[in-house]
């Protein structure tokens, strides 16, 4: 019975100090959910009063804990870039909530501040309700890895997009200077013309020195309107990814859909002569000589990121103003 009873006082004992616990962090907690509540309310209708969205299913504090952290993170980025938040459905807004819960790690939770702060952004339309779950599917590794991706091809667009605009600028200038290089030569061709028809002249060596010249100007033209081409292909070129994860690590993108594996196969020959007599003894008949010909046939094999994963990275980082 003492033993019962002692028992009993170290219970209520430790009871006591948890409840002081408690209520030393309540003010805290409660501050945070205050803040969290009033930035979800313009977000969705009905009030959170009513949908009980954050504590429906009796979720743990420490998943309630990582909501109130990045709805929070959310509303600051909405604050510091000037984010006009507008209501979004809850079946966009609770896979975020459900699956950012889960998540510990620093730069990821960021990640899904950002992707939410997107999401609710009046001036963009990011609706799509497989990013949440791609995301939640995803470590920082394979993120951090991606999103070097995406960089480099939006560096390499604007690169190229730089130098086509420069490029247009100048075509103008360098279309007009060969026109008038070629304006020179066909007044000297007529000139030669005119002389030839004069003297009864046959083939003329310098009209046909002049006649090559015009023709490697036209060429030029004829360049330079490829190279805009060209300019225009690269910069729509699908972006190639490394191969700088581990294979589990890759198959995990590939299978989400953010990157692709192709191959390109090329068949290379050699041109050959092939060689026939003439059969004296059956005029008219000529043989041919048998030779074996060698195709190399070659493949180009590489990961690139697909739009799914420029759309998905694109939508997990902040856009300035």
């Amino acid at each position: 019975m003492k033993h019962i009873l002692k028992l009993g006082e170290i219970f209520n004992t430790n009871l006591i100090n948890m409840t002081k616990k408690i209520d030393i962090t309540s003010t805290a907690i409660e501050k945070g959910i205050d803040i969290a509540k009033n930035f979800l309310d313009k977000l969705i209708l009905p009030p959170i009063e009513e949908t009980g969205l954050l504590i429906k299913d009796q979720v743990t504090m420490w998943r309630f804990k990582n909501q109130i952290k990045m709805i929070n993170k959310a509303k600051s980025y909405c604050e510091k870039y000037n984010v006009n938040p507008k209501t979004i459905s809850l079946k966009l807004l609770c896979p975020i909530l459900e699956y950012s819960s889960l998540e510990e790690e620093e730069k990821l939770q960021d990640k899904w501040a950002i992707l939410l702060t997107n999401m609710v952004d009046s001036e963009q339309n990011i609706e799509n309700h497989v990013f949440p779950y791609i995301l939640s599917q995803i470590s920082s590794t394979e993120f951090g890895f991606l999103e070097n991706v995406y960089d480099d091809k939006i560096l390499r667009q604007n690169t190229l997009k730089k130098e086509l605009n420069i490029f247009k600028l100048e075509m103008p200038t360098l279309i007009q200077e060969i026109k008038t290089q070629i304006k020179i030569i066909d007044d000297e061709i007529e000139l030669l013309n005119i002389k030839n028809d004069i003297i009864k002249s046959g083939w003329n060596r310098e009209k046909w020195v002049l006649q090559r010249d015009k023709e490697k100007l036209d060429q030029e033209i004829k360049s330079l309107e490829r190279k805009e081409i060209s300019y225009s292909i690269k910069i729509h070129e699908s972006q190639v990814v490394p191969e700088d994860l581990e294979e589990f690590e890759m198959s995990n993108l590939s299978r989400l859909g953010l990157i692709r594996y192709v191959q390109k196969f090329y068949a290379n020959s050699q041109t050959l002569e092939i060689p026939y007599e003439f059969d004296e003894e059956h005029r008219g008949r000529t043989t041919y000589s048998n030779i074996d010909l060698d195709v190399d046939i070659e493949s180009d094999e590489k990961y690139i990121l697909t739009e799914l994963g420029e759309l998905f990275i694109g939508a997990c980082k902040i856009k300035t103003k």
